[in-house]
């Protein structure tokens, strides 16, 4: 019994200096005042967005679909520039970054521990300026290429006249990732039984 209330403590403690540590390292990520001033910036009226039922509009949400259809680095180079403006803005549950140099950087960063990441958009809705795209992601990671990972997400994302996107919030289950790294994995697992 003591064995399992020391393995229990020690438990929490590593979880708390690995959630800590990674809390300082991404704190801007979670930091909500970039998020809102750029909704603001990007809001209609403050700049002018994407005309729903347009020409462009079918062109830009295509470009998206095959954008993401086969997320890669190739894809990546050939493709970014043509799909998010010079000032655009991405956040997902693990970085924020804005401009089109940096959002490159990041997506190129993210490919290099993947096998293979797929995103499957199932349907697209709209409402003032503001589209949602719910798909599947299939991710297969170099390191487990024989347990792919497939989860539910959303992009709320915003155009631009021209059709680029200007605004990109990703929502996912992050957690479904962290679950595979060697030692953070089993206390989040663990975490989870006991919630």
């Amino acid at each position: 019994m003591i064995v399992k209330v020391y393995a229990t403590i020690i438990s929490c403690m590593l979880a708390a200096f690995v959630c800590g540590c990674a809390a300082q390292e991404k704190k801007e990520a979670f930091d909500m005042s970039t998020y809102y001033l750029v909704l603001d910036e990007t809001a209609h009226g403050n700049i002018e967005l994407l005309k729903h039922g347009s020409p462009e509009e079918d062109r830009a949400i295509r470009g998206f679909r095959e954008f993401y259809s086969v997320f890669s680095a190739e894809r990546i180079r050939a493709s970014v520039r043509e799909v998010y403006a010079e000032n655009a803005y991405f956040r997902d549950g693990f970085r924020e970054v804005r401009g089109l140099d940096n959002i490159e950087e990041y997506f190129l960063g993210t490919t290099e521990a993947v096998h293979e990441c797929i995103f499957d958009i199932q349907d697209v809705a709209y409402n003032d300026g503001n589209y949602y795209f719910r798909w599947i992601m299939k991710l297969t990671l170099n390191r487990d290429k024989e347990n792919p990972l497939e989860t539910a997400g959303m992009s709320h994302v915003r155009f631009d006249a021209s059709g680029k996107v200007i605004f990109h919030q990703d929502y996912w289950e992050t957690a479904a990732l962290y679950e595979r790294l060697p030692v953070i994995g089993s206390i989040i697992r663990w975490v989870k039984k006991r919630i």
